[in-house]
């Protein structure tokens, strides 16, 4: 077994049906995440027809960007040409519903909405990215766009993710911030990520900041990918984005086992303007490696 707390690994098997209610019922502790990679998200989708390819290669999640300053910025007029895209290939014609969950502690909660989110993104879901923007514009393009979840990349913090705020899901954006000559993160990372979740949002997302810049990600670059691995060795599934390509992303699903992958730049022929063959490459090594990783557990 190749997890980096076996007896952790095995505890969250709960390989008798009472263990798992005996597991969830206890307070912050949920055992090591064991789920592997179940969502591959493709984010910086400008065009309807980027996302179909994206949709065809097997991705989950599509991500359009309505942050102020990314060089992938969508219109709404884009975003509902996006979402419109991705309704009809996963023959869906309404909203997405998520159930909430009953628990109330951030690691049960986080979780249940992992098992929730990977069920729901077996079709294709589209999540509009923001970042620091008010609450009633995020509202408005969640409701003019159809947008099924909502990812934010600010400082907006934890309460900003509510539903009644939001008004769908949404993925909060943890920033891992490394010093911009060695790439190294603070040591007390993983306490510190561990030590600010709550039950607000739907998952959770690791994403690369440089230590002195204002805002994080989009940094094209890679944290240390063993914070995320400790990260779930104590209970907590998330997706890892910061400079994932085709070459990497089988070393970073083998390695790590996250909940989900997240690229944009690592995809694409030019800002906003997908490379198809990238694409395809980034899906299918993901999912290979998910497949071949789970192999050990």
């Amino acid at each position: 077994m190749r997890a980096t707390d076996p007896g952790q690994a095995i505890a969250a098997l709960c390989l008798h049906p009472d263990d798992f209610a005996v597991r969830m019922a206890r307070d912050g502790v949920g055992g090591a995440y064991t789920g592997g990679t179940q969502v591959v998200k493709v984010c910086g989708i400008t065009s309807s027809e980027d996302a179909l390819v994206a949709c065809q290669a097997g991705a989950n999640l599509i991500g359009v960007i309505f942050a102020p300053k990314s060089a992938r910025k969508v219109t709404p007029e884009q975003a509902k040409a996006v979402v419109q895209a991705v309704r009809n290939f996963g023959e869906r014609h309404q909203d997405h519903t998520f159930k909430p969950p009953n628990d109330e502690s951030p690691l049960p909660h986080l979780v249940s909405c992992s098992r929730q989110l990977a069920e729901a993104s077996r079709r294709p879901l589209v999540v509009g990215v923001f970042q620091n923007q008010d609450s009633s514009f995020v509202r408005e393009m969640v409701d003019s766009c159809g947008l099924d979840l909502v990812q934010l990349h600010g400082q907006e913090g934890f309460a900003a993710a509510k539903v009644e705020s939001c008004g769908v899901p949404a993925i909060r954006v943890v920033d891992i911030v490394v010093d911009s000559e060695s790439g190294r993160a603070a040591e007390n990372a993983v306490e510190t990520i561990l030590e600010s979740i709550t039950s607000d949002p739907i998952a959770i997302l690791l994403d690369t900041a440089i230590k002195g810049q204002k805002e994080g990600g989009g940094t094209s670059r890679s944290f240390d990918w063993t914070i995320a691995e400790k990260v779930q060795a104590a209970g907590l599934p998330v997706i890892i984005a910061g400079g994932l390509s085709p070459e990497n992303v089988k070393d970073a699903v083998a390695g790590t086992r996250p909940f989900g992958v997240d690229v944009s730049s690592g995809t694409e022929a030019s800002p906003g303007r997908k490379d198809h063959q990238k694409v395809r490459d980034f899906v299918q090594n993901a999912k290979q490696a998910a497949v071949e990783a789970n192999k050990g557990f």
